[in-house]
């Protein structure tokens, strides 16, 4: 493998990523070319200018590149990555359950990388005819010089990058169909907010054959892909409650997001709104902020790059806990654990830690030496191309 090829012009999040791996690919000596999906003809001229057979692999985010797009893909001839004999690696950055409709007629060499352990299982029993290519965590980035912002030059106490759909959006899809099947719903999403150690699948397998019985591996799949709706009613639930509680405590709290104005919260005051922004902006924002609150989007085995990101640019990240955050990073490493069942604590932390800018200091650095080295794009992509290069042997 000499070359590869990834892709930008469509999830901004995805293609910052993609980019900060990609400068490590190129100090490891491989060419890299970025596909621009707002650009398919330009692209797709380009691009087979540049692949060449047993020396190019494709690597991307969410499947992008894998959606039998115009300039990789057509009926005659089929994928592009099928023709040229190219290695597909994707990194999922939901779980399985919401690409249900994609994990179909995917060319040979697809690779499924998977961000959460759990994820990773559910993948290998569901979808067994596809090759898993492991587990590769999300990762931070720091930008330089954000260390050295002193918290006295910090002007954001506390932010919450991220945006927000508020649990009513989703009763549409909880009655969709009749009353039977919305207390289904509301079953296992009663049961989700009471065991937050939880995933939506274990949930909802449990229920599942409570009701009908053993349950077939393709039948269960179609249900998850069918039942999203529940693990975002899930996680926005939590994300807004916990804003809440800490507004409604006299906290104030920096919102970077969409839907953050539907919030139900008394201390509306509290809250400081910013529109949505691209990853850069929101980097800078995190080296302005004392403390970043992080609510983990239901990966209950896997991390999300907004603690990396925390850590990474100098504020203290107020995390719910997964199984794998918590080996990687123990409490004061960086994070301060709060437990989603006892929220009534959350405010008491935050304000703890808001007085002592010195303990918030020596927890950011013990973080960054657990992060730096370790929790980064760079080392992401190092883990990759060992991956592909074992694959290839």
């Amino acid at each position: 493998m000499k070359k590869i090829v990834m892709f930008e012009g469509g999830v901004e999040t995805l293609a910052y990523f993609s980019k900060q791996m990609a400068g490590q690919f190129e100090k490891m000596g491989y060419a890299v070319f970025f596909y621009d999906l707002k650009d398919e003809k330009g692209s797709a001229k380009r691009l087979r200018k540049f692949i060449k057979p047993g020396e190019t692999v494709m690597i991307t985010f969410n499947f992008q590149g894998l959606e039998k797009e115009a300039g990789v893909y057509s009926e005659r001839n089929g994928y592009i990555w099928d023709e040229y004999k190219i290695p597909c690696y994707n990194i999922a950055a939901d779980h399985p359950y919401y690409y249900d409709n994609r994990l179909h007629d995917l060319p040979s060499g697809y690779h499924h990388i998977s961000i959460d352990r759990k994820q990773e299982a559910y993948f290998l029993k569901y979808y067994p005819g596809y090759k898993s290519a492991g587990f590769l965590p999300l990762a931070g980035t720091g930008l330089d010089g954000a260390l050295d912002v002193s918290y006295e030059q910090r002007n954001i106490d506390v932010i919450m990058t991220g945006n927000y759909t508020p649990p009513s959006f989703f009763e549409q899809h909880i009655n969709w169909i009749n009353d039977e099947y919305a207390a289904f719903y509301r079953g296992i999403i009663d049961e989700l907010l009471e065991k937050t150690d939880q995933t939506i699948e274990e949930v909802t397998l449990r229920h599942c054959e409570r009701e009908m019985g053993k349950v077939v591996p393709d039948d269960f799949r179609l249900v998850m892909h069918k039942m999203i709706f529940i693990d975002l009613y899930v996680r926005n639930y939590w994300r807004g409650l916990v804003i809440k509680t800490l507004a409604e405590a006299g906290i104030t709290v920096d919102v970077v997001g969409k839907g953050w104005e539907e919030l139900d919260c008394t201390a509306m005051q509290n809250i400081r709104i910013h529109p949505q922004t691209d990853s850069l902006t929101c980097l800078e924002q995190l080296a302005h902020a004392k403390i970043s609150i992080n609510v983990m989007p239901w990966f209950k085995d896997g991390a999300h790059d907004r603690v990396f990101n925390s850590i990474l640019n100098g504020a203290v990240c107020v995390s719910d806990t997964s199984h794998y955050l918590c080996e990687e990073l123990k409490e004061g490493d960086g994070v301060s654990y709060y437990d989603l069942k006892h929220l009534e604590q959350l405010p008491v932390k935050v304000s703890d830690l808001l007085k002592n800018e010195q303990q918030m200091r020596d927890i950011v650095m013990r973080g960054v030496e657990k992060t730096a080295g370790k929790h980064i794009w760079a080392m992401r992509a190092i883990e990759l191309e060992e991956k592909i290069r074992q694959e290839a042997y």
